[in-house]
């Protein structure tokens, strides 16, 4: 399953800092927040890929395995950021453009160094040391470098110009510096080679001499280029293990899951045309050619050439899922529901796919199929406790089953990630009215009206 949702609101401070620190926007950096208008890839295959990637460095960082989440952002710049405690980003277009699974690899090991070292939190408490006319300044300066305008952004901060601006801007070129460090040693540790990171800072590099207007954002924020190129330089000159091909394993997967962004991601003419006859085999290459047919409304099409492909690849469950998403959108919403299912069964804990099935389930209708729909979403829930689009078709299917109290409250939580607390507020608020409700969910209810209540309302 692909599907595309748009982040909830944020403050516009943090949409600056996550426009400046989102920079590596041509490689790694540190985050606060992702920008509200971020489109994001929720694709059970590509996420499960990243994970698998990253696995090996998870651990030698020492977390569990599993301990790290990632995410896909809509965007074709080549990017990753980190937020929250444990949650790497990354923008479709570094798994686009990466040229081996070892360019992307070595920035999960930058941003686990941002990770080990909390550089999340401390950005945070870098600009709460800014104050005043010199906070917007740095701010304003930061949105505007996003945006290319490195010279306009010089000037925000030389009108805004105080020991907090450069501090925090100094503060940011360390934290890089130690995220290149720890993902060294990352690399290390697992044996794979710096060449990827070294490739990646030779191509940014390279962009000092276009002019401004071409150059990636990242010189606005991230400046020494050529210094870090000069310490993966030296990494790979003195590290045994510069010249190990990344493990077969892991470049066909990654070939695997860029064959598929660049299916979702590229306009589906072009993929038909071009794209899938480089696809890394002919089964990939049907696969995306589906996902082109399927993107362009011809449903009948890609259902035939995923039935072709399961005939050969019946243990596949990313084709089965995909296979789903086509009924689906063909209105059989109980042979979908089938599909999901085989999937399931194929690949047990995947909560993409069990919110797939509570959709095709809501959509048959009927009150068995109800029940299981609520148990599918129930399932997902630890996994995508988070996720306002779980909330509302939990919500859907409590309320098509007649607990209308328990919906108003999973609409509640919905709206409380969607950054909408005064409609968390009303909808908790009719489930304290309800006669004779539980106990359990009237403290809920209450919870939330003490929270997210306003006079406003």
């Amino acid at each position: 399953m692909l599907s595309l949702f748009k982040t909830g609101r944020l403050s516009a401070q943090l949409c600056a800092i996550a426009l400046v620190t989102a920079g590596f926007a041509a490689g790694f950096a540190t985050f606060v927040s992702v920008p509200a208008s971020a489109g994001m890839i929720r694709d059970t295959e590509i996420e499960a890929g990243l994970r698998e990637l990253l696995q090996p460095l998870e651990v030698a960082a020492g977390y569990a395995p599993g301990s790290v989440d990632v995410r896909v952002i809509l965007d074709p710049s080549y990017n990753a950021f980190v937020a929250g405690k444990r949650l790497i980003y990354f923008h479709s277009g570094l798994i686009v453009e990466s040229t081996s699974s070892l360019e992307t690899i070595g920035v999960m090991a930058h941003e686990l160094g941002h990770i080990k070292e909390g550089h999340v939190q401390r950005i945070s408490d870098d600009l709460k040391q800014a104050s005043g006319a010199a906070a917007l300044a740095t701010v304003a300066a930061i949105a505007i470098a996003a945006g290319g305008g490195g010279d306009a952004a010089a000037g925000v901060l030389i009108g805004g110009n105080d020991h907090a601006t450069r501090g925090f801007l100094a503060s940011r070129r360390r934290a890089e510096a130690v995220a290149d460090e720890i993902g060294l040693q990352l690399l290390e540790k697992t044996e794979l080679s710096a060449v990827g990171l070294r490739d990646l800072m030779q191509r940014l590099a390279r962009q000092r001499s276009l002019p401004e207007s071409r150059q990636s954002p990242y010189y606005s924020t991230h400046p020494g280029a050529a210094e870090r190129l000069q310490t993966f330089q030296d990494h790979l000159n003195q590290s045994p293990h510069s010249d190990n091909a990344p493990p077969l394993t892991a470049e066909e997967l990654f070939a695997r899951i860029r064959a598929k962004m660049i299916a979702w991601t590229e306009s589906p003419l072009r993929v038909k045309s071009t794209e899938a006859n480089k696809a890394p085999n002919e089964a990939i290459g049907t696969y995306m050619r589906a996902i082109a047919d399927y993107r362009r409304g011809d449903l009948r099409t890609a259902l035939s050439l995923m039935d072709t492909l399961i005939a050969n690849r019946p243990g596949d469950a990313y084709f089965h899922e995909f296979r789903g998403d086509i009924l689906f959108a063909l209105a059989q919403p109980d042979e979908a529901a089938m599909a999901y299912e085989r999937a399931l069964d194929l690949r047990p804990v995947s909560a993409l796919i069990q919110i797939n099935l509570g959709r095709a389930l809501i959509a048959s209708g009927g009150a068995t199929n109800l029940w299981r729909a609520i148990t599918a979403l129930e399932s997902a829930h630890d996994n995508e406790a988070k996720w306002a689009f779980l909330h509302r078709q939990y919500g859907i299917a409590l309320g098509k089953s007649g607990r209308i109290a328990e919906a108003d409250l999973a609409l509640a939580n919905e709206a409380i990630l969607l950054n909408d607390g005064p409609r968390a507020a009303r909808l908790a608020r009719r489930v304290m009215a309800v006669d004779g409700l539980d106990p359990v969910l009237h403290r809920r209810a209450s919870d939330i009206v003490f929270r997210y209540s306003t006079t406003q309302e």
